[in-house]
């Protein structure tokens, strides 16, 4: 019995989440509500990542390829109605063991800032208050793509990431990303002074370098597994991180990223 009940309770919350995300979706659509509109794709996604998990049977990779693209394409549609054209700065969040108060839980929190340009040093204020918009730089502020990613990595192997070094980070994140959670078929991250490589084939989230019309969030971002891997080193440096680069190998030889510093 108790199978059956973990996978109805799976069901209902999959579809509490995934109706009242596509609800305030088109909500955000009508009155061009930008906040309304990253809950809403929050609530979606994770409706659908219950809904794949009701069981422990294979499902096909292209469902939860396809809310992703979702995602993106609502994030797309807020970067170009506020003709952003700048790129993405991943901002490292606060250890967890570290005490905060209660107004400043948000900077644990893993998130890019998108903008035309960028000092290094967020608005502790704004990021603290949850803001969306920036006040003081002309820019927005967003949860990372990865941020789901990165959180499951930490808890599978059980370490705050932001305890140890970027080597031994680049040891921990290929393993996860293929042999815990079978998001990619082959990984491997190099440590290459001040830039960090990575590189990952057989990527579930491939497809959302080939859409057509191209994604310019996926540009800025990376796919959800380049966020979580430039969210993870921002978070272990301590440091704001770039991609400088990112290419879509031809023959499905994968993404290749390099990560900068700010």
């Amino acid at each position: 019995m108790k199978p059956t009940r973990v996978k109805n309770n799976s069901l209902k919350i999959a579809a509490v989440f995934l109706s009242v995300g596509v609800v305030l979706l088109a909500y955000a659509i009508l009155f061009e509500m930008q906040i309304a509109a990253f809950v809403g794709l929050g609530l979606t996604f994770w409706g659908a990542v219950f809904s794949l998990a009701r069981s422990r049977k294979h499902v096909d990779s292209s469902l939860l390829d396809g809310t992703a693209k979702s995602s993106y394409s609502t994030i797309d549609r807020m970067i170009n109605d506020l003709k952003y054209n700048g790129r993405g700065y991943f901002i490292p969040a606060y250890p967890r063991d570290v005490f905060l108060p209660e107004y400043l839980q948000n900077l644990r929190e893993p998130v890019v800032f998108i903008s035309e340009s960028f000092d290094g040093k967020p608005s502790i204020e704004e990021l603290a208050e949850g803001k969306f918009l920036s006040a003081k730089a002309n820019g927005v502020f967003i949860t990372s793509p990865g941020a789901g990613i990165l959180s499951q990595m930490e808890k599978q192997v059980q370490l705050d990431f932001s305890k140890i070094d970027l080597q031994e980070l680049a040891q921990i994140v290929p393993s996860c990303l293929t042999g815990t959670f079978n998001l990619v078929r082959n990984a491997d991250m190099t440590i290459l002074g001040d830039e960090v490589g990575f590189r990952a084939v057989g990527n579930l989230y491939e497809s959302l370098y080939r859409s057509a019309p191209p994604l310019k969030s996926v540009n800025l971002l990376g796919c959800p597994v380049v966020s979580a891997v430039a969210s993870a080193v921002a978070k272990t440096s301590g440091k704001t991180v770039i991609i400088k680069e990112q290419v879509l190998s031809p023959g499905n030889c994968g993404v290749h990223v390099i990560f900068g510093f700010i």
